[in-house]
C-alpha cells in the first residue's frame, strides 16, 4: 500500500530525532582518552543500532509521495522547475525509461527537456560525452558514495570543475626577503600544472529481464556496480597513474621516478616512525595523512606504543550508515587503498594532489545495433571525465618500504 504524506511526515521526524541522537554519541566519543574501552564499545554499538535504525527509514521513505505544498484553495502539488527536477521520481523515472526504451515518450518529452545537456562535445571534440540527458540527482547522490567508499584517497584530493583540458598556475612560497626597513616581501614561485582529461568508463552488462523490474531497483544496481568500479580505478590512478597516455600522474611514479626518493625501512618502531613523519616540512607534513594498505596498519602499527608506552593508534567511530570506523595514526588520518603495494607506506598532504573533473557522470546505454543487442542484454555505461598530477610530489610526500637488508 502506497505511504501517505502523514506517514512519511511522522518516520521524517523520527529519523532527525535519530540523528540528533546519534550525533550527540558522536561528540561524546571524539575525545575519547578519558572514556573506558567498555564504555567505548557500548558507544559504538549504539552508533551501529542508530544507524540501522536510520538506513530501516529511508528505505522505507524511498516509496514516499513527492512533497505537497498548500494552496489558497486546498493541497496543490510542487510543480518540477529547472532548479529541482534533478531530485524527482518523475525526471528519475523518465530518465530510465528513455534508456531501456532508446527513445523519449511523448508523455516524458516536457519533463526530459528540462534535463537536456547544453554541452554535450568536450575538449573541442576530443572527447563526447554521449549522454544527452542529466543524471538524476539520486543516481549521483549513489555513484558519489560509492566512488567515497572504494576510492576513499580519490575523494579526499583537491577538484577543480573547469571545461576540458586546462593548464593552472601553482604558487608555493619561496624564502622572504627583508627590506631592511622592517618589512618583509613574500616571494612566490609559480608552477604550471597541465592537467589533460580523459574518459573513465564504468561498462555493466544488464539481462534485459532485469529491465523489467523497477525502475528504482535498476538505478540502485546501476549507480552502486558504477560507483564501485569508478572508486577503485580513480584510487589507483592517483596512487599509480593510468599508464601511458593516461590523464593521470601517480604519486608513487613522480617519487620514484630518477633520482628516486623512495626510501626503505627494515624494522617499523616509533623511532622509524618519527623519521617517516619528519621526512615531509611544513606546511604539508602538518595536514598530511597515512595512505597504505589495511593489511600493513594492522601489522606494522596496531599494537605499536610510542616512547612512553601509549599506543600510537586511536579510532573515530564514523557516523554514518554502514558503521565504519576511521584510524589515526600518531594523530594522523590513516586511508586504506588496495593501490598500495603491501608494506609500502606513503605520507603527505593528499589535498597537493590536484584533480580536474569537467562535468558531471554521465550514463549512456547501448544502441540498438551494437554487439549486445544480439545477446538479449544491454550494456550500461558510466563515465566521468578527469584527469590529475601531484604538486611537488618529492617534497609534499615521502614513501617507504620495506626491505629485509
Amino acid at each position: 500500500m502506497k505511504m501517505t504524506h502523514k506517514q512519511a511526515a511522522e518516520l521524517k521526524r523520527e529519523k532527525t530525532e535519530l540523528e540528533q541522537k546519534r550525533l550527540a554519541l558522536k561528540d561524546k566519543v571524539k575525545n575519547h582518552r578519558d572514556v573506558t574501552t567498555e564504555e567505548l564499545n557500548a558507544t559504538v554499538d549504539q552508533l551501529r543500532t542508530l544507524a540501522e535504525q536510520i538506513d530501516e527509514i529511508n528505505v522505507q521513505l524511498a516509496d514516499a509521495p513527492e512533497a505537497e505544498k498548500r494552496g489558497g484553495m486546498g493541497v496543490k502539488t510542487i510543480e518540477l522547475n529547472e532548479e529541482n527536477f534533478r531530485s524527482s521520481d518523475k525526471y528519475r523515472d523518465a530518465f530510465f525509461r528513455s534508456y531501456i526504451t532508446r527513445s523519449v515518450s511523448t508523455e516524458d518529452a516536457e519533463i526530459m527537456d528540462l534535463g537536456k545537456r547544453a554541452i554535450t562535445d568536450m575538449n573541442g571534440g576530443s572527447v563526447t560525452s554521449g549522454a544527452a540527458f542529466l543524471v538524476p540527482q539520486t543516481t549521483l547522490n549513489v555513484i558519489q558514495s560509492v566512488i567515497t567508499k572504494y576510492g576513499q584517497v580519490y575523494a579526499a584530493v583537491t577538484k577543480y570543475g573547469f571545461t576540458g583540458d586546462v593548464t593552472l598556475p601553482i604558487g608555493t612560497a619561496g624564502a622572504t626577503t627583508d627590506n631592511g626597513d622592517g618589512t618583509v616581501t613574500l616571494n612566490f614561485a609559480f608552477t604550471e600544472a597541465r592537467i589533460a582529461q580523459s574518459a573513465v568508463v564504468a561498462t555493466i552488462k544488464v539481462k534485459n529481464l532485469l529491465l523489467k523490474n523497477s525502475i528504482s531497483a535498476l538505478e540502485t544496481f546501476l549507480a552502486t556496480e558504477m560507483g564501485k568500479y569508478l572508486g577503485v580505478y580513480l584510487d589507483n590512478a592517483v596512487i599509480n597513474g593510468d599508464g601511458a597516455g593516461g590523464s593521470f600522474t601517480g604519486i608513487v611514479p613522480a617519487i620514484t621516478v630518477a633520482p628516486s626518493q623512495k626510501q626503505t625501512y627494515s624494522a617499523m618502531d616509533w623511532g622509524k616512525l618519527m623519521d617517516i613523519e619528519g621526512d615531509v616540512d611544513s606546511p604539508y607534513g602538518d595536514d598530511a595523512v597515512f595512505i597504505m594498505r589495511r593489511k600493513t596498519f594492522f601489522n606494522r602499527f596496531r599494537k605499536m606504543t610510542d616512547a612512553g608506552g601509549a599506543p600510537i593508534t586511536t579510532t573515530i567511530p564514523v557516523v554514518t550508515g554502514n558503521g565504519k570506523t576511521k584510524f589515526f595514526l600518531d594523530g594522523h588520518e590513516v586511508m586504506f587503498t588496495t593501490a598500495m603495494a603491501l608494506d609500502d607506506i606513503l605520507f603527505g598532504d593528499i589535498k597537493q594532489y590536484i584533480v580536474n573533473e569537467s562535468q558531471d557522470i554521465v550514463i549512456e546505454s547501448s544502441s540498438v545495433g551494437d554487439n549486445s543487442f544480439g545477446k538479449d542484454e544491454t550494456m550500461w555505461r558510466g563515465k566521468v571525465y578527469s584527469g590529475g598530477t601531484p604538486m611537488f610530489a618529492k617534497e609534499t610526500f615521502t614513501l617507504w618500504g620495506y626491505s629485509a637488508v
